[in-house]
């Protein structure tokens, strides 16, 4: 028997391949269910994620959906690397760009401190903080994947994912009249945008209906919190592992996980014009797909019984992170921002 003779079998075993074509196909239709419906895709993808679990097939599909959970899901986030550039960031001037990694790691350990206190374990209350301060979706699964994992962990992970997508559906509309009140200007409407909004769409969206230079503001203050992604999961990683309870203990390692690596590694890449524009249209819309297709993944391993224990501490503890960021961006934007 040969080395490569189990690998060779479970490739051609079904389960693995329907479960890997469930993801795949649920990845495909959240984009055009999202048109029709007018519902975020991330979310579209954790409600037909959660209701493949709840059918009778569901565990057999497993191997194939670990695919998408596990690797899957990691070079999705190592392509968001993509989207950086580091000299359309270099335009918001250095204040904004030092405040947004400021405003993110007080996120993260705020907000873990606030889960804790709540009563939610270490590990799920930095997926929630690291979701709310960082890119939302994308953010909470590459905290997910850097630390230990269990099956509350994975639960709450699909749960962050719906939370963090109506919050920043709700802060969309909300967020550019709360602007208009503070009597911000265009470019100051934007960094704010883009300082306290969860998600790139709804940011790109909320800037839109305020000015075309808010839009650009605030899709540069976004991208400008998704570049803290990589440091901030190597220090939570590193710092959680040996406290994680309930969890597979690890050995705390500040060696960036390999889609850390990717991550930097193509936001080089593009910074140095090395990548084509229709490479870093390729990698977006790759990246896009993966994601969705992990967020699918994580949701259809999830028990239906497991939803029913949705406590009220977690969504109080995106809430309460979701204020103290828009707080902390408003102080911000009045601090460094011109009028």
């Amino acid at each position: 028997m040969t080395i490569a003779g189990p690998f060779y079998r479970r490739i051609a075993d079904l389960n693995w391949l329907a479960g890997a074509l469930a993801a795949a196909c649920i990845a495909a239709v959240c984009d055009p269910l999202n048109r029709l419906l007018g519902a975020p895709a991330p979310m579209i993808a954790v409600a037909l994620g959660l209701g493949l679990a709840c059918t009778p097939i569901a565990k057999s599909l497993k191997p194939g959906l670990v695919l998408w959970a596990k690797p899957g899901l990691k070079l999705g986030v190592a392509m968001l690397g993509a989207q950086i550039a580091w000299l359309e960031l270099a335009a918001l001037g250095a204040p904004v760009l030092i405040a947004s990694g400021a405003l993110v790691g007080a996120g993260v350990a705020g907000g873990a401190l606030i889960g804790v206190t709540l009563g939610l374990p270490l590990v799920e209350a930095l997926i929630a903080s690291a979701a709310v301060s960082i890119c939302g979706a994308s953010a909470a699964m590459a905290a997910a994947s850097a630390l230990p994992e269990t099956s509350d962990s994975r639960r709450t992970t699909a749960l962050v994912v719906v939370g963090v997508n109506l919050l920043s559906t709700g802060a969309m509309f909300l967020y550019p009249l709360l602007a208009h009140a503070l009597s911000f200007n265009d470019r100051q409407a934007g960094v704010f945008l883009g300082l306290s909004i969860h998600d790139v769409a709804q940011v790109a969206a909320a800037g839109a209906s305020v000015s075309p230079i808010a839009a650009g503001a605030a899709t540069l203050t976004k991208l400008a919190r998704v570049m803290w992604l990589g440091p901030v999961i190597v220090l939570v990683a590193a710092w959680a592992a040996p406290r994680a309870n309930g969890a597979r203990r690890q050995t705390p390692s500040l060696s960036p996980p390999w889609f850390v690596w990717g991550f930097g590694a193509l936001a080089a890449a593009r910074s140095l014009n090395l990548l084509p524009e229709v490479a870093v249209t390729g990698l977006a819309a790759t990246s896009h797909v993966l994601l969705l297709g992990g967020v699918a993944a994580i949701s259809a391993q999830v028990a239906p019984a497991e939803i029913l224990r949705l406590q009220p501490r977690l969504a109080a503890t995106l809430l309460l992170v979701t204020a103290m960021l828009a707080l902390a961006a408003i102080f911000t934007t009045l601090a460094f921002v011109q009028r």
